[in-house]
């Protein structure tokens, strides 16, 4: 390679690594809203417990147990990203739910898939095919991420009305320190009726109970609803708060080869610069002892 040519070479490495360097500060950036969004809705899964224990303790509206069925339907809800640079994400969600379901012994046939993400709709559907029941895009918009879990929570009604369906599963990747992401699995059907139950046997933090209104049908279908919405929201959070932080670990990864490569090319460089300056000072020694004239030899 020419020095031109690998100047050149140095020149595109060093712009692609200012690139790099700004998408790794803006996936940085990036994480901070969807933690804090992660932090409410924590919160706000803390009032919907603490509103269930509150009911479980003034009403004697029982809740059914929950019962092991034998050949349960189960709906898979995966949620990846449509967006690149966040290595295997989308396949690791898709193997960490067939290895659960392996591990879990549940028939394939007995599982319908939802996706939110295209692309790993596609990954899903060449994998199940016709197991695959709907795909949904996913938004990097925390105001859309409310939308997409009402979106989903309607079709997964739709299904189970269809449907023979016992469970729902939501599988979606978290924040795992300063590793790579890990994937979640989180129950979002049935409610977890057994352990509902053991909060009538707990003590009520506050001074009184909470007043419980005398329509408590309507009151367990409110709290339902808020429970399995923000079970769906915080999932898609977590799920783009990790591809965020994928983005940003991968960026940092590449800015690390990127300059390993640099540092290379540029002794390489230097060398062959060194080399051809030696060279042509070699010519020029070699000209000027050329054009000297030759001292004749006197004979003796």
């Amino acid at each position: 390679m020419t020095l031109e040519a690998l100047n050149k070479r140095i020149k595109t490495t060093t712009d692609l690594r200012e690139i790099v360097s700004t998408m790794k500060i803006l996936s940085s950036v990036s994480v901070s809203p969807y933690e804090k969004a992660l932090a409410s809705l924590n919160e706000y899964a803390k009032t919907v417990h603490d509103a269930f224990w509150g009911f479980m303790l003034s009403s004697e509206f029982m809740l059914p147990h929950n019962k092991k069925e034998k050949n349960e339907h189960i709906l898979a809800v995966l949620i990846g990203t449509d967006n690149g640079l966040v290595g295997k994400f989308n396949r690791d969600v898709l193997s960490f739910t067939k290895t659960y379901f392996e591990e879990h012994q549940i028939n394939s046939d007995n599982i319908t898939y939802l996706c939110v993400g295209k692309r790993l709709g596609a990954i899903v559907d060449s994998t199940v095919g016709s197991k695959l029941h709907s795909t949904y895009a996913v938004s990097n918009s925390l105001k859309e991420i409310g939308s997409i879990a009402s979106t989903l929570l309607i079709k997964i009604n739709e299904i189970i009305s269809k449907q023979s369906t016992s469970k729902v599963l939501v599988f979606y990747n978290q924040k795992n320190g300063t590793a790579s992401p890990k994937t979640k699995v989180s129950q979002l059907m049935p409610l977890p009726y057994d352990e509902l139950i053991k909060l009538k046997h707990n003590k009520w933090d506050g001074k009184s109970l909470p007043i419980i209104p005398e329509n408590t049908s309507e009151m367990i279908s409110g709290l339902t609803h808020e429970y399995l919405t923000v079970i769906l929201t915080s999932s898609i959070t977590s799920s783009l708060a990790a591809e965020h932080y994928a983005r940003m670990i991968n960026m940092q990864q590449a800015e690390k080869n990127i300059d390993k490569s640099l540092e290379e090319m540029n002794l390489i460089y230097q060398q062959a610069r060194q080399t051809q300056i030696t060279d042509e000072l070699i010519d020029i020694v070699s000209g000027a002892e050329a054009m000297t004239p030759k001292k004749n030899k006197t004979i003796l």
